[in-house]
């Protein structure tokens, strides 16, 4: 027990700076190691309730420049495909889970290494609600909802703090809605506090350094490491998929 909350509080601080110094990226490094440590589904809802007080610090902070009207047509996708992801996450197995946890994290990383700098989306209603559906939707199935809307908001918004201050007010209502819906199907148990406690502590550590270091850290290093780990991630919960 006290090896799994070490190791978790490591992952978790390595996520926080992944994700305070390029906006996101805290699901993916959660979600791509500590089902290794821990059972899936509380994995799934300390990434959650973990990052959600990162989006709540992060939403304050830059109030003044969220573009409300570019929220509301992908937050209500991904509010719908949300709860459907969850419900779905929820009746697989465990070993089905690993198995295509593991597809998943190898096509995101084939996507961000190879495609997602060559993605430029339109501005309009109909690309706004895809992307926040199948962001929703992976949101609920594997936290890791950020690449379709990091897509489209990139694409559609010129101003960086605009653009950050934005995208995390969506994920902050994703994130809530997808975490409301683990709860009442039960996901959340009182043996999670004491592991959601060193999250959180641990997550605010590591995005106060990360904020301090931002222009000092090598961002192409950063990503390089995430990949790599999603790559080695992905192949042995595929592995552990067919293994059961």
């Amino acid at each position: 027990m006290i090896l799994s909350y070490l190791m978790l509080a490591i992952i978790v601080f390595i996520a926080a700076l992944v994700q305070s110094t390029s906006g996101f990226g805290f699901g993916i490094i959660f979600m791509a190691i500590m089902p290794l440590i821990l059972p899936y589904k509380e994995c799934n809802v300390l990434t959650l309730a973990t990052v959600l007080c990162l989006q709540v610090y992060t939403v304050i902070k830059f109030r003044r420049h969220i573009n409300y009207r570019m929220v509301i047509v992908p937050a209500i996708a991904a509010l719908i495909f949300g709860s459907i992801g969850v419900h779905l996450m929820i009746s697989m197995s465990g070993t089905a889970m690993n198995f295509v946890l593991g597809i998943f994290l190898w096509v995101l990383a084939f996507y961000l290494i190879f495609l997602a700098s060559r993605v430029h989306l339109k501005k309009n209603p109909i690309t706004g609600f895809f992307a926040g559906s199948f962001g929703g939707f992976m949101d609920g199935m594997f936290a890791i909802g950020g690449p379709p809307m990091v897509a489209y908001f990139d694409s559609v918004m010129n101003d960086p703090m605009e653009y950050q201050a934005t995208l995390q007010l969506y994920f902050m209502i994703t994130t809530v809605n997808v975490l409301f819906n683990n709860i009442i199907c039960g996901n959340f148990t009182a043996k999670l506090v004491a592991p959601l406690s060193i999250s959180i502590v641990c997550c605010l550590v590591g995005t106060t350094l990360g904020m301090h270091f931002t222009q000092k850290i090598s961002m192409k290093l950063v990503r390089k490491l995430a990949y790599t780990v999603m790559l080695l991630a992905g192949a042995y919960h595929i592995i552990k998929g067919f293994i059961g």
